[in-house]
Order: C-alpha cells, then structure tokens, then sequence
C-alpha cells in the first residue's frame, strides 16, 4: 500500500498567509515611498548657486565668496575651494515700533542679528566650534534704504582672526559651513 502524498510545510515569507504578505509588501512600498519623498524634498529645498559675479542683494544662502568683507559685488565659488566667506542667511531688520535713527544703528543691529545666528548655530553645520568663526553683516541697508522698504541684510560666516592660534589673521575656509533649516 503506497501512503498518501503528503504536501510540503512551507515556511518562510510564502509560508505567512496571504493577507499578512500582501500587508508586509503595501508596508514596504510605503516607507520606500516616503523615504522618496523625503529625499524629493530634500533635493528641491537645495539652492542652486550659480558661480558668477553677483551683486550682494541677489546672493543665495550657501554662496562660498572669495571677497573679503562687505563689498557692492561677490565672486561665488564651490565651497571646496578657499574663500573668505560663506553667505548663510538673509535677515529682516524690519522689527516693529522701532525707528532707526542712525545708519550705525541700523548697522549695529544688522551685526547683532547675524552674531545671534553663530551663537545659536542657526544654518550652520553641527558640531561646529563657533569661537572658531565670525560672522559679518553684508548688504545692511542705509536708513535711506531702509525707508524706502529695502529691509534686509545677508549674514556671512567667516573664519574668526581672533583666535589665538591665528594670530590675529583671517584664513581661507575650503569647507562648506552652511546648513539648509527645513520649511
């Protein structure tokens, strides 16, 4: 007498029910589909810097300057290449009730709302060691400026001559210090 056959026991994913597969598979498809969206996101949040002369009002946070200081016109560069400074925010200085009186006033402020950015580590890169770097106030509006509406200033960070192991000389960063803060 031969014995009846037998079916095999299967295991492993073909061995779980169908609906426990088909679940398994829509939530796979699922985070894959998020991490896309993510990383879609991500990417369109991402400036892109055309590396050309460009007057201080139309910079673009991320912008790797070789000029020094405040200037009327910047060349941009890849970050990885020396420059003097790094364009990371545009600041509104336009700050309710407050009336400006003096076009050093509105550029000490100009310089303070930028300093609170390095000190809070707003739009840098983490870990970064702030006594290390500065920051500068390009582009701030005269009082002129200011009341024809022209209300903001660009923030730059640059390597701190301060530091002691400088000796009181500005070297050139050949890194990208800058850190897109999520909308």
């Amino acid at each position: 007498m031969s014995e009846a056959p037998t079916t095999p026991v299967r295991s492993g994913f073909s061995g779980l029910p169908r609906w426990l597969r088909i679940s398994l598979i829509a939530a796979a498809t699922a985070v894959v589909v998020l991490i896309l969206a993510v990383l879609v996101r991500v990417a369109l949040q991402t400036p892109v810097i055309p590396f050309i002369v460009t007057p201080v009002d139309k910079l673009i946070a991320g912008s790797c300057l070789t000029e020094p200081g405040d200037a009327e016109k910047y060349t941009v560069v890849p970050c990885s290449t020396p420059h003097q400074q790094q364009m990371i925010a545009k600041v509104d200085l336009d700050f309710p009730g407050v009336d400006y009186t003096a076009d050093s006033a509105l550029a000490e402020y100009a310089q303070q709302a930028c300093d609170r950015l390095l000190e809070y580590r707003l739009y840098l890169i983490p870990g970064l060691e702030k006594s290390d770097y500065a920051m500068a106030a390009l582009g701030a509006p005269t009082l002129d400026e200011y009341d024809a509406g022209h209300t903001t200033t660009m923030c730059a960070v640059l390597d701190n001559p301060d530091t002691p192991d400088k000796g009181g000389t500005s070297e050139d960063l050949t890194t990208d210090l800058y850190r897109p803060i999520p909308q």
